[in-house]
């Protein structure tokens, strides 16, 4: 099968190392494989590591600065169309969107041509928005996706009934092995770590003041935030204010997250909202212990509450506070939840979710059935 995956860039963010990850997975298979990468310039580091075979194709359709209504329209006709060019020349016979609203650009673009299009959302379409014309389209135009794919439950059930779509599924993003957890403190502080774009959606600010909370009953503790973004000054700001400038570090992103998260004793997860979640899921495949906000959608169902980590109600400051001061306090609570944490490698693995795509491509009629698959083998048999 060829297979031909549109994604923003291939640096940064839980949809492009998924898609990346499952390209190298598809590829491995035998399928013929093409990443299209529309703003190659976006994002942060390095490229994530692509397999070799897998095809890589680059245009840039950045959206530039336009003075009237006029001018966007043309600009929007005119990357539609180049869009639909560089989508048609790489002769899929599937194309996967891992990214709203580029979902909406990519089923425009490809509206009428023969292949079906299947789109994926990595955020909870109920909690954000990309403002009213890309909104109203999506609306319009989901209907001809061959299928739609959400990264939980619960974002799935608001999307079946928002968008008619005729079929829907639920894929999580996965994880890759890696080492797991070590005590790393040799005598220093302990560390709490958390990671993220610095904007309101992650809630540093929330997990700066339940940090500086209970940072005096907790001396032996640091916080390390892993990041950049648009909110670090005011971030700095109030840091300095509460005299937490040794206790509370950002050093910045980092493109060995795994290994940073090995090296630390608790994760926690501040988000107002998410769509999946993917650093949860990263924290526990290390055997991190995680104490996260139970947003409406994501965290829930990744973390087994008690089991790997502990989920308190969301945008509760002293909550947070508190379940972060449990496991400062408790090394036993840590090692036990940290121990079954490790699971999640098998839970989020990128076989388990290639299994769940492959039901998807049969119900969609890209592969066999299973019973069309029995059938055969039955009659090899005779």
């Amino acid at each position: 099968m060829r297979m031909t995956l549109v994604v923003s860039n291939i640096r940064g963010g839980g949809a492009p190392f998924a898609a990346v990850n499952w390209a190298n997975a598809w590829k491995s298979r035998g399928h013929d494989v093409t990443i299209l990468i529309i703003h190659p310039d976006e994002g942060m580091g390095n490229d994530y590591h692509v397999e070799e075979g897998v095809d890589i194709f680059r245009i840039d359709l950045m959206d530039k600065p336009v003075p009237n209504k006029l001018s966007a329209f043309k600009q929007i006709v005119t990357n539609l169309y180049r869009l639909r060019q560089a989508v048609r020349k790489t002769r899929p016979d599937v194309a996967l969107c891992f990214f709203e609203p580029l979902n909406v650009r990519v089923l425009m673009a490809c509206f009428g041509l023969s292949f079906p299009v299947i789109v994926m959302e990595q955020t909870h379409p109920k909690q954000i928005s990309f403002g009213k014309f890309w909104e109203s389209w999506r609306k319009r135009i989901y209907p001809t996706a061959a299928a739609h794919v959400n990264l939980t439950q619960a974002a799935c059930e608001w999307c079946r009934d928002e968008f008619k779509v005729g079929t829907h599924a639920v894929i999580p993003n996965p994880v890759l092995p890696v080492a797991a957890h070590a005590d790393f403190s040799g005598g220093g502080r302990k560390r709490a770590i958390a990671a993220g774009r610095f904007v309101e959606q992650k809630g540093f600010d929330m997990l700066i003041a339940a940090f500086a909370g209970i940072a005096e009953d907790n001396p032996d503790w640091e916080l390390v935030i892993y990041g950049d973004g648009g909110n670090r000054g005011a971030m700095e700001r109030e840091i300095s204010r509460l005299g937490l400038r040794d206790r509370i570090l950002l050093p910045g992103w980092t493109s060995e997250m795994p290994a940073r998260m090995a090296e630390a004793d608790m994760f926690v997860l501040s988000s107002r909202y998410e769509g999946f979640g993917n650093v949860v899921a990263e924290a526990l495949a290390v055997g991190l212990p995680v104490v996260s906000f139970d947003c409406e959608s994501g965290p829930g169902e990744i973390l087994r509450h008690e089991v790997d980590g502990l989920l308190v109600p969301p945008l509760d400051v002293e909550a947070l506070a508190q379940g972060m001061k449990r496991l400062m306090q408790d090394d036993a609570l840590r090692i036990r939840l940290g121990s079954r944490a490790l699971e999640a490698q098998e839970r989020f693995s990128v076989e388990r979710t290639m299994q769940l795509w492959d039901a998807l491509f049969r119900r969609i009629g890209l592969l066999p059935s299973s019973c069309g698959r029995r059938k055969e083998a039955s009659g090899r048999q005779m």
